[in-house]
């Protein structure tokens, strides 16, 4: 695998303390950006109107763990027009442990574990094409608790890239920064149905190896139902923005 690949992996993965508090139960407009970035990616009816937030005070709520299969369809990126099937797996491990395994693209599998204080964070998320693991400490939060609408939480995580054959092999590592957004509640439009859902803005920068990293990614989640929607994007170095099969958008078509 090359180093270009391992930093496109690691951006796209790691879209993960100071604080910015808001007003709760409030109406939060789209910002222009945002909305830009949504309806190129995402299609331009997929994101409606502006709804009432509350604060996030039990993470589980918008992202249930139990053993499932959602299909979803790429509205953007390599595999655009593309349906694919994935499942969310509950991993046992040794003294009563568990972790859940998700499928975030067709060879990209994030690990989901729940924390003492009840936020969900992703520790590690492995390249099944290529046979990497990249590893995050301490672990990217994928939803955090009692984040506010409209807040902004600045996390810096150390990166660990390895091959699964040889753990011991550190191939790259790093530092990233990540400010991750709570944007506002939002009214969403997909072929499994119509969503009042919560849309996270996940905005990273560092370097892992000799590259330096930047992307932003969004994630809609509906409350009982979990990803309804998501945007994986990734910018490395200098170069023009590469698209893995992890990268661009989709939207969930069935349960």
């Amino acid at each position: 695998m090359t180093f270009l690949k391992v930093a496109r992996l690691v951006i796209c993965i790691f879209p993960l303390l100071s604080t910015t508090a808001w007003a709760e139960d409030v109406v939060l407009p789209l910002p222009p950006e945002d909305e830009q970035a949504l309806a190129k990616r995402l299609g331009p009816h997929v994101v409606g109107e502006a709804l009432p937030c509350k604060p996030i005070d039990d993470p589980s709520t918008l992202f249930p763990f139990h053993e499932e299969q959602v299909t979803y369809k790429f509205t953007s990126g390599k595999n655009t027009g593309k349906t694919q099937t994935f499942a969310l797996t509950k991993v046992d491990r040794p003294n009563g442990k568990f972790v859940w395994r998700v499928q975030l693209a067709p060879t990209l599998v994030g690990y989901l574990r729940q924390a003492k204080d009840g936020e969900i964070e992703m520790p590690a998320v492995e390249d099944t094409g290529e046979g990497m693991l990249v590893l995050a400490n301490p672990g990217n939060p994928f939803l955090p608790k009692h984040l506010k609408p409209g807040e902004t939480r600045t996390y810096s995580q150390k990166v660990s890239v390895r091959y699964v054959d040889d753990l011991t092999d550190e191939q790259y590592s790093g530092t990233l920064k990540t400010d991750y957004t709570y944007v506002g509640t939002y009214r969403l439009t997909v072929p499994a149905g119509t969503f009042d859902a919560i849309l996270m803005r996940n905005t990273v920068d560092g370097k892992v190896g000799p590259a330096k990293n930047r992307g932003t990614s969004y994630n809609l989640f509906a409350p009982g139902v979990g990803l309804v929607a998501m945007i994986l994007q990734q910018k490395v170095s200098a170069f023009w923005i590469y698209n893995i099969d992890a990268a661009g958008g989709k939207v969930l078509v069935k349960r």
